[in-house]
């Protein structure tokens, strides 16, 4: 780097470092903070940009390097948590040191990247023509219009949402979304994807398709005030913990990845962590449409309306692992985001693989599930990159069967040996070992059933459900194929999709969870199974592109038909991703409300610092950890397993209360299994919530009343029952 060039970084750093440092150290409000920490994120993301992608544009060039950035300082972030705490000199110490040490890194030259164009056919280039015949202002000024109407109908789609936005319990946010909403969002992809394939603003286009990926995505954070899901207020609750106190234990290197990141920005923002964390792996979907469309750009020297439109097939994906805020959400984000950009790193080596090696460690410490396997993809990526002269050597094709077998049984192991070191129960099952034909019958499991209750809406949506993976897989898998005509690398796809799913086979059916409940047990595996369709979702991109290519020419109907299509199968995932109370398929799960809050709050009251467990179900559980946090927990009294730290509050993955939760509904609120809780906690006294949407609730709740010392009514939707040891003896006697 030369003198004037380092002098240059030097200030710039220097300038929006110390804004950083000011939004995280002094009193400042909630604007100035977020001014500050913008221009933190944009300067020293463009000057990494600028060193990274020398070859892109200036606005590219900002994005990526804000997103290389990004990556960098929850990397360092996660690991100063890790070894230390996440405190305000931490904090201060990451924002300092890694722009510097990216700034620092060998500057890449311009020469060193350049967009390809190889990979394109004769009568692609020839298709390529036809926007060279349109008038420049007048194709400006219309595609700045259908934009403009666009992002107006993804605005009264989010007023729509808020609109609907309540506290109640509920089993699906389609019970108080308006059907409008779907007609807006339909309307509003058939618009972008008629804009991108337009070619009116070229690559401009992926703004307003992220902004509709952000809405799709979007609907439980903003529907459900209180809280979506249950592991979401674990999350949250912890990173409270960790941005008031610095650390919480025990302390395991997963998952710190998005504990930092997130006490990061909050304390950048001058806000809590419960706030900023809901909206993360939404925005973090959404920024993956344009990582996308500058990978297929890149990558295969497509023109900016062919990689746009192409970037839209991430709409049609299973939406579910994105529409709230996990690590396990965050990580297939960022798998999903590195998988993209290694098309352009596979056709012409850029960006260069330190970044793709960042972005698999900031997977990595947010989630291992997603993180390794991104490092095996990675390993057979450089490896084929590395030997792309010696195809077809006896010796090459040997290690690459030697990587895909280690890779194979990767997870497995990662598996039985955190559970050798953790104590963990997790086991392989062999008897399936013995008997091949029990294991096939494991992995099939069961046959899911179609039915048709003729409503062409639903009878669509459903349909698509059922073929979509199938569907997405084989234009992956067609992709690839195309893609390895053209280059050998594209090879890493395909193997790496194998690796996955032998890994997710051998999860599935051999290695078992038993301190997981029935439901729960499969969860591991599964995910794997997600991570292997989002691999095959660039070459599924390409594939995509290569179609909108051939037809760009074609008759309009055909042009027309397929925007239809894209926008059909968008607004069918989106209300696939969410649960739902329809004719075909009825959620069983009720979402957190305010009666459940206010239930908790009063236990607590009541209770007056002495010790208590509370059987309840999820949701109620869900408002405890949201309002209380981790406060109280107790040593197991049972013989078969003593020690073990027992939470106040059942957790529904498993654990002994919520058993006896079940195990007190099933009795009608008998004595018996609130004083085995008792026993079991060593505290006099227990409370026992039964929601009115409970099985059986109205039975429960008559039959309770007459056993319990004690019970209220929270709104009419949460009954508590409170009973103590004194009481219960006290009724035996009698």
């Amino acid at each position: 780097m030369n003198a004037a060039l380092l002098k240059k970084y030097t200030f710039f750093w220097f300038i929006f470092t110390a804004g950083a440092l000011c939004a995280l150290v002094l009193p400042v409000g909630n604007k100035a903070a977020a001014v500050l920490t913008l221009a933190y994120f944009l300067g020293l993301g463009w000057l990494a940009g600028e060193k990274l992608f020398p070859g892109e544009p200036r606005a590219w060039q900002c994005f990526l390097g804000t997103l290389v950035l990004f990556a960098g300082l929850t990397v360092v972030a996660g690991l100063a948590y890790f070894f230390y705490r996440l405190n305000i000199w931490s904090m201060a110490a990451t924002l300092i040191l890694t722009p510097a040490g990216i700034l620092l890194a060998p500057h890449k030259k311009k020469g060193d990247a350049k967009p390809t164009a190889h990979l394109l056919s004769s009568e692609d280039k020839g298709s390529l023509l036809w926007h060279k015949r349109r008038r420049w202002l007048v194709t400006a000024a219309a595609g700045a219009a259908m934009a403009v109407v666009i992002v107006i109908l993804a605005g009264y789609g989010y007023d729509l949402l808020r609109a609907a936005a309540t506290d109640m319990s509920m089993r699906s946010p389609w019970d108080v979304v308006p059907r409008m909403f779907f007609i807006v969002f339909f309307l509003a992809v058939l618009g972008c994807f008629a804009l991108a394939y337009s070619g009116f603003i070229g690559e401009a286009a992926l703004l307003p398709a992220a902004i509709l990926a952000l809405l799709a995505v979007s609907v439980s954070t903003i529907v459900y005030s209180v809280g979506f899901g249950f592991d979401p207020f674990i999350h949250r609750a912890t990173e409270t913990v960790i941005q008031r106190l610095g650390e919480i234990h025990p302390k395991p290197f997963y998952y710190v990845g998005q504990y930092a990141a997130v006490v990061l920005l909050a304390g950048l923002l001058k806000n809590a962590a419960a706030v900023i964390d809901p909206y993360v792996v939404p925005v973090a979907f959404a920024l993956t449409v344009p990582v996308a469309g500058w990978s297929l750009k890149r990558a295969f020297g497509w023109p900016a309306w062919v990689a746009a439109a192409a970037s839209m097939i991430l709409l049609l994906l299973p939406l579910s692992p994105f529409i709230g805020t996990t690590p396990q959400g965050l990580a297939d984000v960022l798998a999903l985001l590195t998988f993209f950009i290694s098309l352009p790193a596979m056709t012409e080596g850029t960006p260069p693989r330190p970044v793709l090696l960042l972005l698999a460690v900031m997977t990595a410490i947010i989630h291992p599930l997603a993180g390794i396997p991104l490092f095996i993809f990675l390993g057979i990526l450089f490896y084929l990159a590395a030997g792309k002269r010696k195809h077809g050597g006896l010796g090459y094709w040997l290690t690459l069967v030697e990587l895909v077998v280690a890779g194979s049984v990767a997870m497995p192991l990662v598996f039985l040996i955190n559970a050798r070191l953790s104590g963990a129960g997790v086991t392989l099952d062999g008897a399936l070992l013995r008997a091949p034909a029990d294991l096939l019958e494991e992995l099939r499991g069961v046959d899911e059933v179609i039915s048709r209750q003729f409503n062409a809406v639903f009878d669509f949506v459903y349909a698509w459900r059922a073929v979509r993976e199938t569907v997405i897989a084989a234009a992956g898998l067609l992709g690839i194929v195309m893609l390895y005509r053209r280059t050998k690398t594209a090879l890493a796809f395909g193997v790496g999709f194998l690796i996955f799913m032998i890994n997710y086979a051998l999860l599935k059916t051999l290695v078992r969870f038993p301190f997981l409940i029935e439901y729960e047990r499969s969860n591991y595996a599964d995910r794997l199974y997600d991570l292997a369709l989002l691999l095959l979702a660039p070459a599924a991109a390409y594939a995509f592109g290569r179609l909108l290519l051939r037809a760009k020419n074609s008759f309009p109907a055909l042009k027309i038909g397929i925007a239809v299509l894209v926008a059909i199968l968008a607004t069918s995932s989106l209300y696939l991703a969410y649960p739902r109370r329809d004719k075909y398929e009825s959620s069983r799960g009720w979402s957190t409300g305010a009666a459940d809050v206010k239930a908790v709050r009063l236990i607590d009251a009541d209770a007056n610092g002495a010790p208590y467990v509370t059987l309840a179900n999820q949701s109620v559980s869900a408002a405890a950890v949201r309002e209380l946090g981790f406060g109280h927990y107790y040593r197991s009294l049972d013989q078969t397993d003593p020690g073990e730290e027992i939470f106040f509050y059942p957790i529904p993955t498993g654990g002994p209360l919520y058993a006896l939760f079940l195990e007190l509904s099933d009795a009608n609120g008998a004595t018996a299994p609130a004083l085995k809780a008792m026993d079991l906690t060593g505290t006099d006294t227990v409370y026992f919530v039964i929601t009115n949407y409970w099985w059986h609730a109205q039975k429960i709740i008559s039959a309770a009343k007459r056993q319990a010392d004690a019970w209220w009514s929270v709104d009419d939707k949460d009954f508590v029952f409170k009973y103590t040891r004194q009481g219960i003896l006290k009724n035996k006697a009698k």
